[in-house]
């Protein structure tokens, strides 16, 4: 019976174990209700970036997103390891060159939180181009004349000050020769005006407003940078990069009025490996897409596509940002669905090597308690035929003993049939050699109860003839 029920509970486990699993991944690779991205300044490319993929995530995934205006790369990253953001972005380097630097302000602040999460990567995006920005009038013409001037380097943890301080130390300039002030670019602008400022390195995309807020108005003009190729080789996040003539302003004065060598970095979008993979392959289809990138003119993410997005320093590629890279290599299973199906898996088999031990401990506890009977009756059989060897047949009161213990030896019998099953008897080999013995005793018994019986018919045949003379 106990058998059956067991039988009976895993067939019922086995149908409904695809609706559990199921279920669970279904809960395990739903969407966000909502994500976070930590973007940057409002006048920023970031920023603006960041609010585009937020109207198309809500409007195609329905996740809501919240945009978080930053000061840059460095707390980016800070918010991404401590999960208080799922998506940044980041300029590649600028953890590295900002690891030893710290401000005035930056020294009182509070330890950085513990990292709770792994970061991934998803798209590079764009150039985040070097510009170093000076008064058209500046007595300022070269890379070497910043020296002993204010110089806005960017604000603390930024992207710009981390390509600011390895361009100094390029132009063999130490801090100490200039006065460096870490301003956001709208104090940037407002120090230009106010003639606070005598030149700012703005590590920027090409189209940011900032760049042509300050450019279009042909106050301003872009310094040269010396050596582009002694500074990529030192600095293996720039890489060359040449800042057409005209860009920013074509009429008198032209800026810049030729093509401007200088370098440039990456700008990457990252997120905490703990994101669904559903999600990320959504942002990255997202970003690849043209429309994005025609909207944002990303004309390199256009020109380059897949090869220029999966260009990636110094973190792994994200697993939902790899199935749309290379949807060829995308598993039949979502990974996170084999997670599940595994941990579920090792949960059931677990479920059944316990229940099986707990099915033999039983059996076990059952054989035990069967031997303890059997014990007891092979005992009792034991005493009988101890007693039936003291009977030979050949006294008178022999039959009537040897009748008793025949029927001890049945009675025993019959007990120990009404103890166990049929199954039971037929495959317990203990309880088969009990009932061989009982028969083997009957056998001696009925034999010598034979032997009586006829002794006592030759008694009355030997009597018979006296009788008759």
């Amino acid at each position: 019976m106990k058998r059956s029920v067991i039988k009976v509970l895993l067939v019922i486990l086995l149908i409904f174990l695809p609706v559990i699993l199921h279920q669970a991944y279904r809960w395990l690779t739903a969407l966000p209700d909502q994500i976070t991205i930590a973007a940057g300044h409002p006048e920023g490319r970031y920023y603006s970036m960041a609010l585009q993929l937020k109207d198309l995530l809500e409007k195609q995934l329905g996740t809501k997103v919240k945009v978080i205006q930053t000061k840059g790369s460095l707390e980016n990253l800070a918010l991404l390891r401590s999960g208080k953001a799922d998506l940044g972005f980041y300029q590649p380097g600028a953890e590295y060159v900002l690891q030893g630097f710290q401000t005035e302000q930056e020294k009182n602040k509070p330890p950085r939180q513990a990292v709770t999460d792994r970061i991934c990567f998803i798209a590079n995006l764009y150039s985040q181009v070097v510009h170093v920005v000076v008064p058209v009038n500046s007595e300022i013409i070269k890379l070497a004349d910043l020296k002993g001037h204010r110089i806005a380097l960017g604000e603390e943890g930024s992207g710009d000050l981390a390509a600011s301080l390895p361009l100094l130390r390029h132009a063999q300039i130490r801090l100490e020769e200039i006065t460096p002030a870490y301003l956001s670019y709208e104090e940037i602008e407002d120090q230009f005006d106010q003639n606070q400022l005598d030149a700012a390195i703005l590590t920027v995309g090409i189209e940011a407003p900032v760049l042509h807020e300050l450019l279009d108005s042909g106050k301003y003009r872009i310094l040269e940078i010396p050596y582009i190729e002694a500074l990529t080789r030192k600095e293996t996040h720039f890489d060359e990069y040449k800042i057409p003539a005209g860009m920013f302003r074509r009429a008198d004065p032209v800026v810049p009025p030729q093509d401007l060598p200088t370098v440039a970095c990456g700008a990457h979008l990252l997120a905490r490996e703990s994101v669904s993979d559903d999600l990320v392959s959504g942002v990255t289809a997202i970003i690849l897409h043209q429309d994005f990138s025609k909207q944002l003119q990303l004309n390199e993410l256009i020109e380059g596509g897949n090869s220029f997005a999966r260009d990636s320093q110094g973190f792994p590629l994200h697993v939902g940002a790899d199935h749309i890279y290379n949807p060829e290599l995308k598993p039949f299973l979502n990974s996170e669905f084999v997670e599940v199906t595994e941990g579920m898996r090792s949960f059931i088999v677990s479920m059944l090597i316990a229940t099986y031990l707990l099915w033999r401990q039983i059996q076990k506890r059952r054989e035990k308690a069967k031997e303890h009977k059997l014990d007891r009756y092979i005992r009792q059989l034991l005493a009988i035929e101890k007693k039936q060897m003291k009977l030979d047949g050949n006294n008178l009161s022999d039959g009537p003993d040897l009748q008793v213990l025949l029927d001890e030896v049945t009675n025993l019998r019959q007990e120990n049939l009404n103890q166990f099953s049929a199954h039971e008897l037929n495959e317990d080999r203990a309880t088969d050699a009990f009932l061989e013995m009982c028969h083997a005793l009957s056998d001696k018994i009925n034999a010598k109860l034979l032997g009586w019986k006829i002794d006592r018919l030759g008694e009355k045949i030997n009597k018979r003839p006296e009788s008759d003379s």
